[in-house]
């Protein structure tokens, strides 16, 4: 049987099974029929009360967002059950024992979980913007563009992908859909805080920031359905019971892997249990520790060449926090604590990102040198439209103000950028597809141990280092510089 006819199968299953119970197909209905009419009459009365028709207008098209996203929120529920509610049915054995492939059943089981709620979502989008369009006409054309409505509809498909993809991993491996409901909790709230953006941006009428969280929201749903398939194993699902924490465990595996060096699917057991050293840390482990993070580095490095090549885009950002062209020429005072507070912080944000590299896939150590370069691309990129050349040196000159602001400091700063961001994105990648010999928690703890090590002994004095050279060596160079 090919993949394409098993998926079939198993989506015509699970569809049938869920479109055959009322119990999910009357609050659907309520949700695809009722609620736009509600938000139609609700925006009549919101106007005859607040007696400003213009805020209004610009509540539209959340209120698009909102009439299609919530009949989309109940794949989370189909979702959720997918695996655990068969076992509480006693008909696990019986699907698992399908001659399917893992592949084929796994997304069987997504498919058939996002195609009744983005129908009903669908639908329901389609009912609010006609019945709009018949009974507020002004309404309809001043707060609906058409692209807000293809923003909208690829940013309710991402998020219910999603939020499919996740309480599917979630499903299948719990034990209970009582364990898996409260686990949900995983996918509900960055969910609830991502819906409260968008409605700030709705608001706002930021649609290039709308477009680049649709392409954010594209790569978590790349990631997560990648890490579902890679962790379902039937097999598993079949012997596992009820499953206990046992810290124990966790803490002597992940101190195996802070001792000493082996590469990344080397089970616990075949280490040789040697104390740790931090000669052969430096000597042995961390060369091979970057021959081995080749991939991530590599990754690391694009983002710092797309965030230099992107900066000049992102001044708004950059004038913000205080990455303004217009502070260049100013020469402080050397202040040595400053320096040190500098490299702390530094090295402490990094590790922030690391430690969340687990929930966000490595998305935020990416963010890391993208930001850090970009900054020096924005600035450049200015001086330049202001007349500066990279040939010559002056106040407005791009090639001194790398020479000045970037070099003294920026040589060791950046690089363990780079290097830090490296780290977090094997972390986030390590949720993904663990290699052969390894779970998904030991990929997690070899990922940790390694980012421990170097984030200790290499990154926070690399930091350190940088801020001290940034107060005592480029605040004079500064002042030989712009005087």
């Amino acid at each position: 049987m090919s993949g394409a006819s098993a998926i079939r199968i198993i989506v015509r299953r699970e569809v049938n099974d869920t479109l055959t119970d009322w119990r999910i197909l009357v609050p659907i209905f309520i949700l695809t029929f009722v609620l736009p009419q509600l938000l139609i009459a609700a925006s009549s009365v919101a106007i005859d009360f607040v007696g400003d028709r213009g805020s209004v207008i610009r509540l539209i098209p959340f209120a698009m967002l909102l009439v299609g996203f919530i009949p989309a929120s109940f794949s989370l529920i189909t979702a959720l059950e997918s695996f655990v509610g068969e076992r509480e049915r006693n008909s696990l054995e019986a699907l698992l024992a399908m001659p399917l492939s893992d592949n084929a059943l796994y997304l069987g089981k997504l498919i058939s979980a996002l195609i009744p709620p983005l129908m009903s979502s669908l639908l329901a989008m389609t009912i609010f913007g006609v019945s709009l369009r018949i009974r507020e006409p002004d309404l309809f054309f001043q707060g609906l563009t058409f692209e807000y409505l293809v923003v909208v509809l690829l940013l309710i498909l991402m998020k219910s992908v999603v939020m499919v993809a996740g309480a599917v991993i979630i499903s299948s491996h719990t034990t209970s859909i009582r364990a898996a409901n409260l686990l949900a909790s995983f996918v509900l709230l960055p969910t609830a805080a991502t819906i409260q953006l968008e409605a700030l941006l709705i608001i706002a009428r930021r649609w290039d920031v709308l477009w680049i969280a649709v392409v954010l929201l594209l790569v978590i749903a790349a990631v997560l359905t990648r890490t579902g398939m890679g962790s379902f194993n039937r097999e598993e699902i079949l012997s596992r019971e009820h499953e206990q924490l046992n810290l124990r465990h966790i803490g002597r595996t992940f101190m195996t892997f802070v001792r000493e060096y082996h590469p990344a699917g080397t089970p616990p057991e075949a280490y040789t249990g040697a104390s740790f050293s931090l000669r052969r840390f430096y000597v042995h482990d961390l060369p091979t520790l970057l021959r081995d993070y080749r991939l991530p580095l590599l990754v690391a490095l694009l983002a710092a060449v797309a965030g230099t090549l992107c900066g000049p885009f992102l001044g708004g950002f950059f004038d913000r926090i205080g990455q303004s062209p217009g502070r260049v020429g100013i020469t402080p005072e050397p202040n040595l604590a400053l320096g040190i507070f500098t490299g702390i912080a530094n090295s402490a944000r990094l590790l922030i990102t690391a430690l969340l590299a687990t929930f966000t896939f490595g998305i935020f150590s990416l963010m890391v040198p993208f930001f850090a370069f970009g900054g020096i691309g924005y600035v450049a990129g200015a001086l330049m439209a202001d007349g500066g050349s990279w040939l010559t040196l002056g106040t407005n000159s791009p090639l001194q103000f790398v020479i000045g602001y970037v070099l003294p400091h920026g040589i060791i700063e950046l690089p363990a950028a780079i290097l830090g961001a490296a780290l977090g994105i094997r972390i986030g990648a390590a949720v993904m597809a663990p290699p052969k010999g390894f779970t998904v928690g030991q990929n997690i703890l070899w990922s940790l141990a390694q980012f421990g090590k170097v984030w200790l002994f290499v990154l926070l004095p690399m930091f350190l280092l940088a801020g001290i050279v940034q107060q005592l060596i480029t605040t004079r160079i500064l002042a030989a510089l712009y005087g």
